[in-house]
């Protein structure tokens, strides 16, 4: 996956992976490895000027080869109207609901990770207290020797 805004020759550096035979999904918005360069996880593209650019990122990325697009935490408007003006798939993670599908990390919506909350992410579960429980049992079957058992052995 291609992550970031095209700038001096990365539409070419996307062409060659292409001709490489690799597909290659578009990342704009939040790139969550370009965090050192931004400083935060706050939402992107709210200034007009950076959604001009990444909605010309996005027409670059499909004009190039880009099979589908990931919009990772833009405001919602910004991400339908990128969704209108592209014609390959676009993805969704925190960009609202008017792109054509949607990622939520499974570590988050299942409660394992319990230090990320952004606004997007709704937990379907809280596997975090059963796996916390779960290996609480092992430790201790393993420290009083009852672990492993004669029944559990060859």
């Amino acid at each position: 996956m291609f992550n970031g805004h095209i700038d001096n020759g990365k539409s070419e550096s996307i062409e060659r992976i292409l001709c490489a035979g690799i597909p290659v999904m578009g990342h704009l918005g939040l790139t969550p490895q370009s965090i050192n360069k931004f400083g935060t996880y706050a939402v992107r593209a709210r200034e007009e000027a950076e959604a001009a650019k990444l909605l010309a990122d996005a027409k670059m990325l499909e004009e190039v080869g880009c099979f589908a697009l990931v919009l990772e935490k833009i405001p919602a408007e910004l991400a339908a109207k990128v969704a209108q003006a592209v014609a390959i798939p676009v993805i969704g993670i925190g960009a609202g609901g008017g792109v054509d599908g949607q990622v939520l990390v499974m570590h988050d919506m299942l409660g394992i990770n319990q230090g990320f909350s952004p606004r997007f992410l709704r937990r379907y579960a809280d596997l975090s207290s059963v796996i916390n429980e779960a290996v609480g049992h092992y430790i201790e079957d393993v420290k009083s020797s009852d672990f492993p058992n004669g029944k559990e052995c060859y």
